[in-house]
């Protein structure tokens, strides 16, 4: 009988992107990019708004000074002039890498480059579909500013570790943020996150890579209320796990190493496709044993514990069967631990899996059915690159001028004789069945084709009647 066993979130970590910086990603996607005059007017405007609040406060100021109080009225001008200063120098030197537990609420600079960044999109866009997606994406982030989206992505970060110990921590862990003085996982900025002053896990942000990054790790995913995440995150567009570690303790060594050795020879990790590679670790010492006093033998006695890997990180799905309780330090414990780690590099995780350890993780392989009745399975992605008729052109151009050269040289063949080679076997040049498989075509280019096509029925229609 199939039981519900419980099982736990180990890792867990999650990436995503303010919807502005969604639109930049689509812009690029689609070959635009923002006319250079709309950007200094959308930055000129953000810069006369933050002057014309500290005009606002100092005409207020200058109605509380007394009459012909000269210094008083003197005062309030300078302050308003070195803010203005500061403000401008800041405005144009903008930089915002810094998070604190200290304040609850976001800084005033992110909420100025939300607007600022909205009225710049908003704006008049030229389209150049020439240009690599790459360049076209560096070419937008050149044009708007790195540090203007830097601002939005630390306000992201600022809202989610302000949330920890408001709204998604479990039970009374207390968390606290340190900042790092170099960023992490290839984004620009990070910080170290700690619950109840213990390293839990990592946030990074930055406007380069659009977007932030939070990871947890043990201790960091105890001291997470997983359903009130799941309930908090699932809403947002672009919410992505990355990667998570689902994990099943078995303190009483029901299934040991042993067992899941004996799975893998029933083909209880083969779950269709390719066939998952393993590895079988051990660890321990050599302890003498003596049989008699002219013959020595030595013999294993694996001690530090024994571990069974099935698949790999490089595929995105791998499988630690591995004895805890030894590796802990208690030669006599039992306890084994079955913990399956998921990437996103080859399949899309789904959220719910964070609320669903026990179901995913019995549906990763046959031999972990018994861990729940009910069994949800991560299928793995193939992506498939869509080409246009230039790049399979260019490319088909590459692979084979050698092969025609020879055909014309060694083979003596005209050109007619090498195309009818190539072409020879072709029974429909107009059905998708004779085209690339890769290739992205209009929707007027389809019409085309299947116009032709139904007039090749046509004419095949009337030639057998």
């Amino acid at each position: 009988m199939t039981n519900n066993i419980p099982c736990k979130v180990d890792a867990l970590s999650l990436t995503w992107s303010p919807k502005e910086l969604l639109r930049i990603k689509d812009l690029a996607k689609i070959g635009a990019c923002i006319k250079g005059e709309i950007i200094t007017n959308s930055k000129n405007a953000a810069l006369t708004r933050h002057l014309q609040t500290l005009k606002t406060k100092k005409d207020s100021d200058l109605l509380n000074v007394a009459a012909f109080d000269a210094n008083g009225y003197k005062d309030v001008l300078n302050r308003y002039q070195t803010a203005c200063t500061e403000i401008t120098r800041e405005y144009n030197n903008r930089r915002h890498k810094d998070i604190s537990l200290k304040t609850s609420y976001l800084s005033s600079n992110e909420v100025a480059a939300r607007y600022e960044l909205r009225e710049m999109l908003d704006g008049e866009l030229e389209v150049d579909t020439a240009v690599k997606y790459d360049d076209r994406i560096n070419n937008l982030l050149e044009n708007i500013g790195v540090d203007l989206l830097d601002v939005l992505c630390c306000g992201e970060a600022e809202r989610f570790v302000c949330r920890l110990n408001h709204v998604f921590t479990a039970e009374s862990y207390m968390w606290t943020v340190q900042a790092n003085s170099t960023g992490r996982f290839n984004y620009q900025y990070s910080a170290n996150l700690y619950a109840d002053g213990e390293h839990a896990g990592i946030i990074a942000w930055g406007g380069k890579n659009l977007g932030c990054y939070v990871s947890f790790m043990g201790l960091g995913c105890d001291a997470l209320d997983m359903a009130r995440v799941y309930e908090e995150i699932k809403n947002i567009p672009s919410i992505k796990i990355t990667r998570i570690d689902l994990a099943h303790d078995d303190f009483a060594g029901k299934r040991s190493i042993n067992v899941a050795r004996k799975y893998a020879k029933q083909g209880g990790f083969c779950s269709g496709g390719r066939p998952a590679s393993y590895m079988y670790i051990e660890s321990g010492h050599l302890n003498k044993k003596i049989q008699s006093e002219l013959k020595k033998q030595y013999k294993f006695i694996p001690d530090k514990g024994r571990s069974l890997y099935v698949g790999s990180r490089q595929s995105g799905k791998l499988l630690r069967v591995y004895e805890k309780g030894i590796q802990m330090g208690d030669p006599n414990d039992k306890w084994v631990r079955w913990e399956l780690e998921l990437h996103s590099s080859q399949r899309i995780i789904p959220l719910d899996a964070m609320i669903k350890p026990s179901e995913y993780l019995a549906g990763a392989y046959p031999a972990l059915a018994f861990l729940n009745e009910e069994q949800n399975v991560i299928k793995t992605t193939i992506k498939k690159a869509r080409m246009t008729i230039e790049r399979i052109i260019e490319n088909q151009v590459i692979s084979t001028r050698k092969a025609i050269n020879m055909m014309r040289v060694l083979c003596d063949m005209s050109d007619n004789q090498i195309i009818d080679k190539f072409l020879s076997g072709v029974v429909e040049p107009y059905s998708k069945a004779w085209l690339p498989q890769r290739l992205s075509i209009s929707i007027t280019e389809q019409q085309f084709l299947d116009q032709i096509q139904l007039q090749n029925k046509a004419e095949n229609h009337i030639l057998t009647t």
